[in-house]
Parts: structure tokens; C-alpha cells; sequence
């Protein structure tokens, strides 16, 4: 041993007199066993089955919940993903390009001017497109050629058409405007664009390009709209005075609001449930039935939520910055009172309203009438007015024998939906009759309800026949009731058909008959909902542009989707000029023209009841036995036992009554 070791051991080693720290202690070694063994696993396993508890301790449960015995070691290193392994792929590929939109005419001058200055070199190589230095714009390019064989390099060609402006900086692309004006009018977003892109081998643009593009569309096609809307109100006065209407700014409207959600709490707020909510008001005086105004409504605000996360006090509408609310986040959002207030205020430039048509849980009226006066008048839609009937009908207590059979809640619906249309049968039945004439109407309807329930109670004959307008009492020409199982008849009582009536009088009574005196309705409302779903989804909230969205959905639906897209094109300055596109727009209006008048015909409408009635057919053949085609007195008239009051005398006799007998034990 060296001096220095041995000076180094006197220091740190054992000394005379020292006691080991583990004399006379047993200790007990982890063995290694099946059931405990080391378990090293992959990176996606570890993260998707370990669970670490709260003292830091990781494992494994079985699926009782008990422990894994295994000791887990630190997983192994991540697999590459399908996408690291295209991506690799990718890079050593040459010739792995993207898929790029140009036009055809830019193209052609391009390689035009420089092949013409490449060939003043002298050099017999083939130029091509410097792919590595490509400029995007959007979803178009700027392009440049090179010749790998002299290292020629042209300079950057535009290779898409742009928007005329007199504004500084560069100028937008007419596809990437044209795009947005496509966007605008479904239910694609500018995600969802870029996925699409992205699947069809095309380098997507940026999403905060995207999104600066769109909110200058939208904003122009909001500003369009109102013009259009307003040369519409317009228009319509016009033709009133050529017509020759009394007074020429007279106009019937309805109107109708839809919310982005249904208005009852959900739980997650203390608030209606809705956040986003469109207005409309359409003319009545004409078969198009035009929209004349629009309000929206927005409680959704991106930056606000955004800068209450962080601590701020914003409070929306019209806070600094850029605020895409104009309602309060504690304001009720089914005002429709003021919404149509709005509307009504926006339409009175021109025109003056007479009728209002609103569905049952709408006060629109009230907003209109404070703008209009009182001498607006009041109307209901007769499809709402109905289902509030067929509602009635369900909801009342008949009596337990009304039905046969023991699902009696489904045959008490469907008698309810057999009511509900031959009621809306013998209102329309009845205006066309009497020409509109409301009181001949009036005089008539008290006997026509009478007849409903005695044609449902089972007699259907001469009352049919004379007060009835759409079942005559013949064997050969009745009314069938389709929805009712076996076409079979009602055992009513006297309390039950004084009940019916008083059900069928919310349709055919007489003050509602002066609400539905012009058979109007709010179907074209529901028309647009139906559009606007399709420009603004529920399901996709668009917190900065569904202002322009909404507006969009008006504009295709007065002007159809051909003419709008034409029209929309060119007030933004992207004019489309194609005539193999505009002669396929023509084509697609054309179709769709089709197939809107097609669903209207009635031979249409009664393939639509025929295969409605072969379902309830075949529902009732399942669920309810079949009636008997023989009985005895089968046709002969019957009537009620309960509906006949019989006064019972007992013990009127100078005898005793005898005792009862009671059966003798076999």
C-alpha cells in the first residue's frame, strides 16, 4: 500500500472500535417471481394503461379493480406514427409534389415569356418549376421556372387573377374570396376546408388567413343582402299599386325566430339555454312570400371569453376591441317581442303591416303592434293551430272505454292525429267552398263539428252527407281513417263528445276561425330555418360571422341559389365569368325548381300519404288484432247505454222481495 492510500484509509476508513451500522439485522430482498416480475412497456401502452395515484406511486389494476403485481419499469421509446413514417417517406421521394390550383391561361405565359429569354443562352435544357421556392397565397401560387442544366432562374409569376382594389399592399386572390363566398353559403367551415385540402394532396392556406378573408366576405354579403331585402319592400309597393290595392303599402307578414338551442336549462347556465338566434319577417301578399327583414342576435363573443380567462371584467356588447355580441350575456334571449319590434321598425321605410301570422308560443305581435299601431291585426298558422288541437286530444281524460283493447295511449294518439286531419281537411274544404266568406263559414262550422263526432262515434250517413265538406256517407265515399287501427269506431259517451267538441273548437270554433281566416301559415319561416341550418349548422357555433351566414341564408333563399351566387361574386369583385359554371348554376337551379314543385303536386303528396298510411297499416296489423267481417246486426244503428238515464225504483211492491239465492256446493 502507498503512502497515499494508506494516508486516504486513515481518514475514510473503518477505525478501531467502529460497530457496523447493520450488525445483527436481517433484511428481506424483493425475489423475482412469475406473478412479480419486471414489465417494461411501450410508450402508447404506458400512457393509456399505468395510473398514478396521488403519492406518486404507478400501477396497473386488473379488471376487478386489485392490483397488478408486476414492477413497472420506464417505458420504452415511442413508436413513430403513421405519420412520421409518410412524412419520412415524403422527404427521400423526389418527386412528391403537391397538387396546386392555376390557371390555364397564366401558365401558358409563363412558360411563353421564359422559354423565349431562356432561349437567347444558347443552352439546350428543359426549363420546370422551382418547387422548393414556391410562394403560396391562399390556395394559389406564385411560380418561377429554373434550368437545372445553366442554372437559369425567371422571376416570380402570378399565377392566379386578383381583385381590383385602390388600396395599399398586396392584392387578394379572386379564388381565395370565391372560396369563402362558397363557404358562407354551407355548413363547411374554414377547418373543415383545410382537412378536405389536406386529403386531396393540396398544401392548405393558413387558418388566420382564412379567417381575415371571411370576415370581409361576410361583411359584404350582410351589406348586400339589406340593399336587396330593402329594394325588395320596395318592389313589393310597387306592385301593390299596379294591382290596384286600396292602399299600397299594405302587407300580411309572418314571422318567426330560431334559437341555435332549445331555450330550456339544460344545467349548464342559469339562463335560457340559447345563445344565437335569427328573426324573420316574410310578406304574405305574394306566392313567393320574399323575406323583407332580418334580425340577428348574438350572445357569443370570442374575445370576451377570452379575456375573462384571464382575469379581466368585459362585459359584452360593446366592449374595446372587436365585440361579436349585441345581446347581454344575462338578457333573455326569447324576447321575440323586441325582435320583431326590430323588424317591424326596419320594414316601416315602405311599407305599412295589416297581418301578422306567429305561431302559438310567439309574442312577435306585440312588437309589431308597437310599432305599427293597434290596428294590426292578429293571425295564427293553422299547422301550429292544429298540433295545439292534436295536443288537446291526447291530454284529455276520456272515458276508460272509449277504446277496445289495452294499448289504449296509442290508439288514443293516433285518433288524435286522425282528428287533427280532418279537421285541417274540412277547414280548407270549407274556405274553397264558400270562396273565403268568413260568415257563411261561421254559419256552417257549429254543425260540422256535430258531424266529426258522430262520423268517429259510428254514424257516418245522411249528417256526413249534408253538413260534411270532404266525407259524403257513402260506402263507396267516405272519409278513411287511416290512422286509426282497423278503421274502427269510438264507444263515446255523452261527457266524451262534449269534450271532442270543445278539443275540435281550438281549430274550428269561431274565434279561432277569424285567426285562421286567410289560411295562413309560417311555412316559409320553417323554410328558412332549414336553410340557415345549412349556412350555420347548430352544431357549429360562428361567434364573428354568423351575422353574415344568416344574411347569406336570406339572400340564396329570395333569389334562388344560382342567381344569389351570381350576384354575390360580383359585388364582391370576383366575377364568375365561366360559361361551362354558369350554364351548370342554370342546370342545378333548374333541378332543384324541379323537384320543389314535384314535392308540391298532388300526385306527390299522395305517394307521401299512401306510404304514410302503409306504415300505420302494417303497425296496426303487428299491435292490433283484425276487426270480424261478420257479426250479427254489424250495420245496424246503436245506441249509447250510458247516454240514457234511467230512473231504478226499488221495493215498489206491496210483497217482500225475495231473498238472494245462493249457488248450492257441488
Amino acid at each position: 500500500m502507498t503512502r497515499k492510500t494508506s494516508k486516504f484509509a486513515k481518514i475514510h476508513g473503518f477505525k478501531k472500535g467502529n460497530v457496523p451500522w447493520n450488525r445483527g439485522k436481517k433484511f428481506e430482498f424483493i425475489t423475482i417471481s412469475k406473478k412479480n416480475h419486471l414489465c417494461r412497456l411501450s410508450q402508447s401502452v404506458f400512457d393509456q394503461r399505468v395510473i398514478q395515484s396521488h403519492n406518486g406511486v404507478m400501477k396497473i389494476d386488473n379488471v376487478d379493480g386489485t392490483p397488478v403485481g408486476h414492477i413497472l419499469l420506464r417505458p420504452k421509446p415511442k413508436n413513430p406514427d403513421v405519420v412520421d413514417k409518410y412524412l419520412q417517406a415524403a422527404n427521400n421521394c423526389i418527386d412528391a409534389g403537391p397538387n396546386k390550383v392555376f390557371n390555364p391561361q397564366l401558365v401558358e405565359k409563363l412558360f411563353t415569356t421564359e422559354i423565349r429569354k431562356h432561349d437567347k443562352s444558347d443552352c439546350d435544357g428543359h426549363l420546370r418549376f422551382d418547387t422548393e421556392n414556391s410562394k403560396q397565397w391562399g390556395c394559389v401560387w406564385r411560380e418561377r421556372l429554373k434550368c437545372p442544366k445553366c442554372n437559369y432562374v425567371s422571376k416570380y409569376h402570378r399565377l392566379y387573377d386578383t381583385v381590383e382594389s385602390n388600396k395599399r399592399g398586396p392584392k387578394a386572390a379572386k379564388l381565395n374570396v370565391q372560396i369563402q363566398c362558397g363557404l358562407i353559403t354551407s355548413p363547411i367551415s374554414n377547418k373543415n376546408l383545410r382537412d378536405i385540402l389536406m386529403i386531396s394532396n393540396i398544401v392548405p392556406p393558413s387558418s388566420s388567413g382564412m379567417q381575415k378573408t371571411a370576415n370581409k366576405v361576410a361583411k359584404q354579403v350582410e351589406e348586400l343582402n339589406k340593399k336587396s331585402m330593402q329594394d325588395i319592400r320596395k318592389k313589393l309597393v310597387e306592385e301593390n299599386r299596379i294591382c290596384g290595392l286600396s292602399d299600397e303599402k299594405l302587407v300580411r307578414v309572418e314571422s318567426d325566430c330560431r334559437y341555435n338551442n332549445p331555450l330550456i336549462n339544460s344545467g349548464t347556465t342559469p339562463f335560457q339555454a340559447g345563445t344565437q338566434v335569427v328573426c324573420t319577417m316574410s310578406e304574405n301578399n305574394t306566392s313567393a312570400k320574399q323575406i323583407v327583414s332580418l334580425f340577428t342576435g348574438n350572445k357569443l363573443c370570442s374575445v370576451a371569453a377570452r379575456l375573462k380567462g384571464k382575469g379581466f371584467k368585459i362585459v359584452c356588447p360593446n366592449h374595446e376591441g372587436v365585440c361579436t355580441a349585441n345581446i347581454a350575456e344575462d338578457a333573455s334571449i326569447g324576447n321575440e317581442g323586441a325582435y320583431s319590434s326590430w323588424c317591424a321598425t326596419e320594414v316601416s321605410d315602405y311599407l305599412k303591416i295589416s297581418h301578422i301570422t306567429t305561431d302559438g308560443d310567439s309574442r312577435a305581435f306585440q312588437g309589431v303592434k308597437q310599432v305599427h299601431g293597434t290596428n294590426v291585426e292578429a293571425l295564427r298558422d293553422v299547422r301550429h293551430l292544429s298540433a295545439s288541437m292534436k295536443r288537446a286530444i291526447t291530454r284529455c281524460t276520456f272515458s276508460p272505454n272509449l277504446f277496445a283493447g289495452t294499448n289504449k295511449l296509442n290508439q288514443k294518439n293516433r285518433f288524435a292525429l286522425d282528428i287533427k286531419a280532418r279537421c285541417v281537411a274540412e277547414l280548407n274544404q270549407s274556405f274553397n267552398v264558400h270562396q273565403g266568406e268568413l260568415y257563411t263559414v261561421k254559419q256552417h262550422m257549429p254543425e260540422v263539428i256535430k258531424t266529426i263526432v258522430m262520423c268517429y262515434k259510428g254514424y257516418c250517413g245522411s249528417s256526413c252527407k249534408v253538413n260534411s265538406y270532404v266525407c259524403a256517407g257513402l260506402p263507396s265515399n267516405h272519409w278513411i281513417k287511416n290512422f286509426i287501427p282497423n278503421g274502427s269506431t269510438c264507444r263515446m259517451t255523452c261527457d266524451d263528445e262534449v269534450k271532442l267538441e270543445n278539443c275540435i273548437g281550438i281549430l274550428l270554433g269561431p274565434n279561432s276561425l277569424n285567426l285562421v281566416r286567410f289560411l295562413t301559415s309560417t311555412q316559409k319561416s320553417e323554410a328558412f330555418n332549414r336553410a340557415l341550418s345549412r349556412c350555420n349548422p347548430k352544431n357549429v357555433s360562428f361567434p364573428r360571422n354568423f351575422p353574415g351566414r344568416a344574411h347569406a341564408a336570406v339572400h340564396m333563399i329570395n333569389h334562388r341559389f344560382a342567381n344569389s351566387a351570381l350576384l354575390l361574386t360580383e359585388q364582391l369583385g370576383v366575377k364568375i365569368t365561366a360559361p361551362k359554371v354558369i350554364r351548370k348554376l342554370k342546370q342545378r337551379d333548374r333541378r332543384q325548381l324541379y323537384i320543389y314543385k314535384h314535392k308540391r303536386s298532388h300526385v306527390a303528396k299522395l305517394q307521401r300519404a299512401k306510404s304514410r298510411n302503409r306504415r300505420y297499416r302494417l303497425h296496426a296489423l303487428i299491435h292490433y288484432s283484425q276487426p270480424a267481417f261478420y257479426s250479427k246486426g254489424i250495420a245496424d244503428p246503436h245506441y249509447d247505454k250510458n247516454c240514457v238515464n234511467r230512473n231504478v225504483v226499488t221495493n215498489n211492491h206491496a210483497y217482500k222481495s225475495h231473498p238472494k239465492r245462493h249457488p248450492k256446493n257441488h
